[in-house]
């Protein structure tokens, strides 16, 4: 387990403490207990195993990276998780499915309500979104990833 992450480039979860630094600034963890980036990582250095948690909880905030004292970067042990769980079999998440079929439509991970559209209009901003060149390049990268 330790070398299949240390191959996708996970952060250097040897040198972590278990400060619980990464948890106490965990976003999730606030509303979903179970998910606890300490553990994560302590199951994966004692243990040398899969942690029971799901990785996909993530928010991707960054704030664990922010916080560790040690330079641990969680996150980057978590998208390796995730790599890990998918490469194994595991199915991505319906969420990340119907995020990536937006992005794909789109090219914005999360489209803009009308209210926002109207209100953007009303302060004279510009349309969000992309171009169609800005499209079709995201497209092209999403399809030289394999997604």
């Amino acid at each position: 387990m330790i070398n299949r992450l240390r191959e996708r480039g996970a952060g250097n979860f040897l040198k972590c403490i278990q400060c619980g630094s990464c948890t106490s600034a965990c976003i999730v963890n606030v509303v979903e207990e179970e998910f606890n980036p300490r553990k994560i990582i302590g199951s994966i250095v004692r243990f040398n195993k899969f942690p029971d948690q799901d990785p996909w909880l993530c928010s991707a905030c960054l704030l664990c990276v922010e916080r560790c004292p040690q330079g641990v970067n969680p996150f980057s042990i978590i998208v390796s998780l995730r790599t890990i769980r998918y490469e194994n079999g595991n199915a991505l998440p319906n969420k990340v499915i119907e995020l990536i079929e937006q992005v794909k439509k789109t090219g914005l991970a999360f489209s803009l309500s009308k209210e926002v559209e109207e209100k953007r209009k009303l302060l004279g901003l510009p349309g969000f979104g992309l171009s169609e060149e800005g499209l079709s390049e995201v497209r092209r990268i999403l399809l030289e990833a394999g997604v």
